[in-house]
């Protein structure tokens, strides 16, 4: 038995309308659209954002499936008997791309029905946005009527996450002693879809100086999820346990082998905050979906401070490529050793879930 703390299984139902530009995502949704256009966007770049088009193909390759429980169903084989999953939907209904064609309600709900099927293996967490008035209502009914085991953050929708409507969710994350995972890495194609202006708006609620010159709507909707950003939560809620997502994603791994002494590079700034703070975790899903940062992940997990703060997850189906998801718990697990991967997968996992 090990955890894998983060993978998806949402459809492509709870992708927005407007995701991507051209009316694309409708066409994709239909079978002859998807054979049609999917492979176009792998060989194609449409425009600056290409790397939204593999992205997409995959949230389509998978999300069309029609149910969560299909999605889940279909990862299950991929792992050993027993294993637990920490599942992360989204609410996408406010990034400024459309209509999500399921409400939001529907898809936590349908997490709650797979959850009374898989009550040991499936460990359902809540994306909360702010955003949405009745939150803090649908936050209690999933932990208190359906047993959903956390939350889920996603800053680049828009939201950073000292934001003051976040105050009674994390107050009762610390009364429920409810973990918290959040998105931290730069630059990804899930992101606020609204204009160039919009954002700028939204950036005036930061707290430091936000570079803006030349910077596109992508990478500005990164000054949103930096990871310092959450200091002034775990200071004012010392009790809360949160999980950066992605240890500073692949982007960042790839400029420390080279530059290991920037002080802006987030692998270092997650991994001093994984260190300095008793509560504060990270995952390493999507990021060692590359095999050549395994190397770097075992010599961090030298470091005995921080080899306690590391969680195994694969981002399922974000990568979604049947013999590498096959294969990723075995490859990693080979490679570290049975002392390390039993610290990511179980002592790990177990200490940040409480």
């Amino acid at each position: 038995m090990y955890y894998n703390c983060h993978i998806h299984i949402f459809t492509d139902r709870n992708v927005p309308n407007r995701f991507l530009p051209l009316a694309l995502v409708p066409i994709l949704r239909s079978t002859a659209g998807y054979k049609v256009l999917s492979t176009i966007m792998r060989n194609i770049i449409f425009w600056e954002d290409d790397d939204v088009l593999d992205r997409y193909v995959r949230f389509i390759r998978t999300g069309r499936y029609n149910t969560q429980q299909k999605i889940f169903e279909r990862c299950l084989p991929f792992y050993p008997d027993g294993a637990k999953f920490i599942v992360l939907p989204m609410d996408m209904a406010f990034m400024g791309a459309g209509k999500v064609p399921q409400p939001y309600m529907e898809q936590l709900h349908e997490l709650f029905l797979i959850k009374q099927q898989y009550p040991d293996q499936l460990l359902p967490f809540v994306h909360v946005d702010p955003r949405r008035e009745d939150i803090m209502d649908i936050l209690k009914k999933c932990v208190e009527e359906w047993g959903f085991c956390g939350v889920k953050l996603y800053p680049p929708l828009g939201v950073f996450p000292y934001d003051a409507r976040f105050d009674p969710v994390y107050r009762y994350c610390e009364e429920k002693n409810l973990p918290i995972l959040t998105h931290c890495s730069p630059y990804n194609p899930v992101h606020y879809k609204g204009s160039r202006k919009d954002v700028l708006k939204l950036l005036q609620a930061s707290k430091q100086p936000v570079d803006t010159k030349g910077k596109n709507v992508k990478k500005l909707c990164s000054n949103f999820t930096h990871p310092l950003n959450f200091i002034d939560v775990i200071e004012r809620f010392p009790k809360l346990r949160i999980c950066f997502g992605h240890f500073g994603s692949q982007y960042y791994w790839d400029k420390y082998i080279h530059f290991p002494g920037d002080e802006d590079n987030w692998l270092r700034i997650i991994r001093n905050l994984c260190i300095k703070y008793p509560n504060f975790y990270t995952d390493v899903s999507f990021t060692m979906s590359d095999t050549k940062y395994f190397s770097m992940l075992k010599v961090l997990m030298t470091n005995e401070a921080l080899s306690k703060k590391i969680l195994f997850g694969s981002d399922y189906y974000m990568v979604e490529v049947e013999s590498d998801e096959r294969r990723f718990g075995i490859d990693l697990r080979a490679f570290l050793g049975e002392a390390d991967f039993h610290k990511i997968s179980v002592v790990n996992p177990q200490a940040f879930l409480g």
